[in-house]
């Protein structure tokens, strides 16, 4: 309570809205058989359209341990196929390998140097309440918003296209970059031999923009004006996504899992298994909160 009097409008963990029982009857009626439910009413990180606008989800963790979406997933959702810390990692490498141009952050979660600084330092504030509670397994929830895309269907274009158009376009990389010198080289002698067709083109251009801008505004977050209960200022940021511009949805979700005697014995069998128990999700929640901000500051 504390926590959220100080940081209500900053936190990027989800929201709570109650704790709610239900009691299911016996067929028979016999009251003593009646079996009590709980269940947990939380803010949505996404808007309930989100599926008409949102062309990427990331579930991320910092681990790189069975943290892999199924192709099989990917093939039967398509852009509604929640992706995970190593389908972002592999979508990097095949970005570099493209082009050694491609900086990490353009490969990734791009959103600005001085907005990634606030985000980490708010989520470094979150994680240490939620190493103060001991809690663990919790991850980043991330949805992106293509704003250069306009046409409904348009939106369902998933990064494997993106992916595609960058491999064609690296075959014809040299010839663009010749084109692309010889219009530097000509535009003064275009603005000085016709200044009208400049000017239309430039408001045009910025016409353009603005109607891009406000006809793919994704919605506000859910229920903001109707119960109060707002996702914080870092729910709904802008940057871009492979060079084009975007709006990240974002919040901090399965927060409530403890560190227990199982999850303990947990992280033990998995490293006599094998298994890097310092990648593996299960770990102690300090090692946890550490581990995930140093990925999401990659």
């Amino acid at each position: 309570y504390k926590f959220m009097n100080q940081n209500a409008k900053r936190s990027l963990l989800t929201r709570f809205c109650g704790l709610y029982s239900v009691k299911i009857a016996n067929v028979e009626g016999n009251s003593s058989d009646e079996e009590e439910k709980y269940f947990l009413v939380m803010n949505s990180v996404f808007p309930p359209e989100a599926s008409q606008f949102i062309s990427e989800r990331f579930d991320l963790k910092g681990s790189t341990v069975g943290r892999e979406c199924s192709e099989e997933e990917k093939q039967a959702k398509g852009s509604h196929a929640v992706l995970k810390d190593v389908d972002i990692l592999k979508k990097v490498e095949v970005l570099r390998s493209i082009s050694p141009t491609f900086a990490l952050p353009d490969c990734g979660i791009c959103i600005g140097p001085s907005a990634k600084a606030a985000l980490l330092s708010q989520l470094r504030r979150d994680l240490a309440l939620l190493v103060e509670c001991s809690v663990m397994d919790y991850s980043l929830l991330v949805g992106v918003v293509n704003m250069d895309v306009i046409d409904g269907d348009s939106t369902k274009t998933s990064t494997k296209n993106e992916i595609d158009k960058l491999l064609r376009a690296s075959k014809t990389m040299n010839k663009s970059r010749t084109l692309q010198t010889l219009n530097a080289l000509s535009r003064p002698l275009q603005e000085l031999g016709a200044p009208a067709m400049t000017i239309c083109k430039a408001a045009y251009n910025g016409v353009q923009t603005t109607l891009s801008t406000v006809l793919t505004l994704p919605f506000p977050y859910y229920g903001a004006d109707k119960c109060g209960v707002d996702g914080g200022y870092f729910s709904i940021m802008r940057g871009r996504r492979l060079g084009k511009r975007a709006v990240y949805y974002m919040g901090v979700i399965d927060f409530l899992q403890p560190w227990t005697t199982q999850k303990v014995l947990e992280n033990q069998l998995k490293g006599v298994l094998g298994y890097n128990r310092s990648a593996i999700s299960c770990v102690h929640p300090k090692d946890y909160a550490e581990r995930f901000i140093n990925f999401m500051d990659k």
